[in-house]
């Protein structure tokens, strides 16, 4: 057992916790100069506790607060940190133990005047501090700062330290308290010494392993983006491969026709693959504008109608301010409103010379929508007629449409039905409200 006065034990206790507390803050790039004054004060706290007879108790208390102080701060690394602080107790505590037997055994047993020779103990500690704080700084400090971006949260490495933690903290209360260390104090050195060597290897194992395994996972991602932009482009290839076949045959053709003097054929063609080409933009617009429907029903059934009116060439507009999810009435019901009616505006622009669609499902409220459907017309319509029942024309059969959903809307409060015509368009108008 190593001797000291009252006053050298309690510096010794004091520097030692304050000590660890200093290497801990190099360890996690903390500023050591901001916080010196409650490390101080809690340094001396925990050492003055009257309950703690066993030193190694300290630790505890000393891993707690620095739990504590990084709940305060609100660090980003609270898990990390807590490893480090478990580790660095354990590891500077040993050497500590180590340190002080030396200094005793080699230096201060055939002293007399401990009063003098004993400040040699916390002497050797600070050295040995100011050693590993050197070694923090250069090496472990940057390997540390890697493996907390690689690991942000490594919740099972944090529950094997504190299990090794608590096992090192029980082994050597139990110890202390038996007299143990004082009898076998040579084995219990080479625990020690045992622990500071296994724990060193075991953590620098793990940074490799770590940096290793995240290595070749950016092998991995970097070769998976290279196989995904290879696939990209090689669809790309191949479908400039089918567009230039394709206008390879176009060209042919058209030299064909006009070998054989066949201006209007070729013509026709050339126009026919011109729209083709701006076909699959328009499919994508409607695409856009519909994506907004999320009623399954609905939605497929505008979707079919809008392809068609893309096939006939017609030119259309579609709008869906907002998402919907849901509509008053009976689904039933709107589906045969929205399909007489585009059916209507498709068959009568379907021979006009300068033919117009627009579609619109507009959100006002939760309760409250508005359905507009409207298209070109070439020649005069008295709408009022139109809405007559049966009434028809030879061209679109726009009258009987129009009249069943007049009929369909008829004493249901859930929908609001109108027409109306103006500067060569028809304008049909329903409101879907809740009651």
């Amino acid at each position: 057992m190593i001797k000291l006065t009252i006053f050298q034990a309690f510096i010794n206790s004091f520097s030692n916790i304050f000590e660890i507390i200093i290497i801990y803050r190099l360890m996690i790039s903390s500023p050591v100069g901001k916080s010196i004054l409650h490390d101080i004060l809690w340094s001396l706290i925990i050492i003055s506790i009257p309950l703690i007879t066993i030193g190694s108790i300290n630790l505890v208390f000393l891993v707690i607060y620095l739990f504590l102080f990084d709940q305060i701060r609100s660090n980003k690394n609270k898990v990390m940190d807590s490893i480090l602080a478990m580790f660095t107790a354990v590891i500077m505590s040993s050497l500590f133990d180590l340190v002080d037997h030396y200094t005793h055994t080699l230096l201060l047993q055939k002293k007399s005047d401990l009063s003098l020779w004993g400040w040699l103990i916390p002497l050797n500690d600070f050295l040995t501090t100011l050693l590993i704080g050197i070694l923090v700084v250069k090496i472990i400090r940057p390997r540390i700062s890697w493996l907390m971006t690689s690991l942000s949260r490594p919740t099972w490495l944090w529950r094997i330290t504190a299990i090794l933690f608590m096992l090192y903290i029980w082994l050597t209360a139990i110890m202390e308290k038996n007299g143990i260390a004082n009898r076998y104090a040579s084995m219990l050195l080479i625990v020690y010494f045992i622990i500071i060597i296994v724990s060193a290897i075991g953590f620098i194992d793990f940074m490799r392993t770590s940096k290793r395994a995240q290595q070749q996972q950016q092998i991995i991602d970097k070769y998976q983006a290279q196989i995904t932009n290879a696939n990209q482009m090689n669809q790309q290839y191949n479908e400039i491969r089918r567009e230039r076949h394709d206008l390879r045959n176009m060209l042919l053709s058209i030299q064909g026709y006009i070998r054989d003097h066949k201006d209007k054929e070729a013509e026709k063609l050339l126009s026919t693959f011109l729209q083709n080409d701006t076909t699959e933009k328009h499919y994508d617009e409607v695409d856009l504008a519909l994506d907004k429907i999320k009623i399954s029903g609905l939605h497929n059934l505008i979707k079919e109608k809008a392809y068609k009116i893309v096939e006939k060439g017609i030119p259309f507009s579609f709008e869906v301010n907002a998402e919907i999810d849901k509509l008053p009435g009976s689904e039933i019901k709107t589906a045969r409103i929205i399909g007489i009616l585009m059916d209507n505006a498709i068959e009568a622009t379907f021979k006009q010379t300068k033919p117009y669609i627009q579609f619109a499902l507009l959100k006002h409220s939760p309760k409250v929508y508005e359905l507009v459907i409207a298209n070109s017309i070439e020649q005069k319509l008295n709408i009022n007629t139109a809405l007559k029942f049966e009434h028809s024309t030879k061209e679109g059969h726009q009258g009987i449409g129009l009249s069943n959903v007049t009929q369909l809307v008829e004493n249901d409060d859930h929908y609001s039905f109108s027409a109306e015509v103006k500067d060569k368009v028809v304008m049909m108008t329903c409101f879907i409200q809740r009651k």
